[in-house]
């Protein structure tokens, strides 16, 4: 009896434990609301936000510094050694070169101040110069053939001349009138003429200049003499005493 008693007793105690297992599971925290790494990340790109801007300010004021070292080495490396090489007349050729060297001469010297060497080389970066003399070269052949061209086919290569001094045509306008005459190459802008050119190719050419010259409003009854050492030499005045346009 006893035993029977035991193992009737027994299930139940078992039961009730398995019980209380089940009515008292053990519940697991829920987790909070982290910012994680967020605020880290948000702090790091500011710091690297304001690292570049002192870096770019510091480095545009290293280069604004150097104004006249560039100036300089540009002058004696390749806009004086470009103009040697170019179209220009034996007289506008020697005038210009002088005029550069002197002003390669005074930065040197250190007697200009880099805005003033900035001012002078943005503004004879404008000027047409190694295209100054290829027009010339043009514009003789349209002479000599007159009668292949239109009768105010000349007069057109004084308007851009008298466009330039005005400061209405620019060089980007000389390499755009140029370009069906120029040789394809790794000169770009500064490339020379083809060696032989058609009368249509020429047309083409004076089409342009007369386009420009419109745009300019420079007038069709004028006639200039201009030369490019004049215009050099009002340029680096004017970039000297009032720097960039």
């Amino acid at each position: 009896m006893s035993d029977k008693k035991s193992k009737a007793s027994h299930p139940q105690s078992t039961g009730t434990a398995q019980g209380g297992s089940g009515d008292n599971p053990v519940s697991e925290a829920a987790p909070e609301n982290s910012p994680g790494c967020m605020p880290a990340v948000l702090a790091s790109a500011i710091i690297a936000a304001i690292v570049g801007f002192i870096s770019c300010g510091v480095l545009t004021w290293l280069i604004f510094q150097k104004q006249d070292v560039l100036a300089l080495r540009a002058m004696r490396g390749s806009v004086i050694p470009a103009v040697e090489q170019s179209l220009l007349s034996p007289e506008e050729k020697a005038a210009s070169v002088k005029l550069l060297g002197d002003f390669a001469d005074q930065l040197e010297r250190k007697q200009i101040d880099g805005w003033q060497a900035s001012g002078v080389m943005q503004r004879l970066g404008r000027l047409p110069i190694i295209q100054w003399g290829q027009v010339r070269r043009l514009e003789k052949y349209v002479d000599d053939h007159a009668e292949n061209f239109e009768d105010d086919a000349s007069v057109q290569f004084d308007r851009l001349r008298k466009g330039v001094e005005r400061n209405k045509v620019t060089r980007i306008d000389f390499v755009h009138i140029l370009s069906p005459v120029l040789q394809p190459g790794p000169q770009g802008e500064d490339a020379p003429l083809v060696e032989d050119w058609t009368d249509e190719t020429l047309t083409d050419v004076i089409h342009r200049a007369r386009l420009v010259a419109d745009r300019g409003e420079v007038e069709a009854d004028i006639k200039t003499d201009i030369t490019m050492d004049t215009l050099i030499r009002r340029q680096i005045e004017a970039g000297i005493k009032d720097g960039t346009y």
